[in-house]
C-alpha cells in the first residue's frame, strides 16, 4: 500500500493495533527468542530499542465473546526495529497512513520522490 494521507479509525473489523507512545527495549517473547520487524523483517536482538504494536481482532465466536467480552481478543504483538520504527514515527507525524507490513525503508523512498527530496543536497541526513 503506497502512503495515503487517509486513515480511518478502526471499525472494529479485522486486525486493530494500538500506537505505542515510545521505544521500548525488546525483552523477546516468553520463550525469550528474537523476532522480526514486521516491516523489514531484519532481526530484533533481546535489549535492542523497539516499537511494540500491540494488536487485537474482534471475537469470533460466542465462545471468544464469553472468554474476552464483547471488546477484542488480543492477539500476539508486532514489532518493529529502531531504524523503522523511526521512518514510521516520522511519517505518521507528518499524519501519512501508514501499514505495519509495508517496508518502511521502501515508504521513505516514496516519501522522498513525492516531496523532491535531494539526498546528495541534503546530505546531513542519511538513514
Amino acid at each position: 500500500m503506497p502512503l495515503s494521507c487517509s486513515c480511518g479509525e478502526w471499525d472494529g473489523e479485522g486486525v486493530g493495533w494500538n500506537f505505542p507512545d515510545d521505544f521500548v527495549q525488546f525483552m523477546g517473547t516468553k520463550t525469550h527468542k528474537r523476532k522480526r520487524c514486521c516491516s523489514c523483517k531484519a532481526m530484533i536482538q533481546l535489549g535492542s530499542p523497539c516499537l511494540e504494536f500491540e494488536r487485537f481482532r474482534p471475537p469470533l465466536s460466542d465462545i471468544e465473546e464469553k472468554i474476552y467480552g464483547e471488546e477484542s481478543v488480543p492477539l500476539a504483538s508486532w514489532f518493529m526495529c529502531e531504524p523503522c520504527g523511526e521512518i514510521f514515527l516520522n511519517l505518521d507525524a507528518l499524519k501519512y497512513c501508514v501499514d505495519l507490513n509495508e517496508s518502511m525503508p521502501e515508504l521513505l523512498s516514496e516519501y522522498h520522490e513525492l516531496t523532491g527530496w535531494n539526498n546528495e543536497r541534503n546530505n546531513h541526513v542519511s538513514l
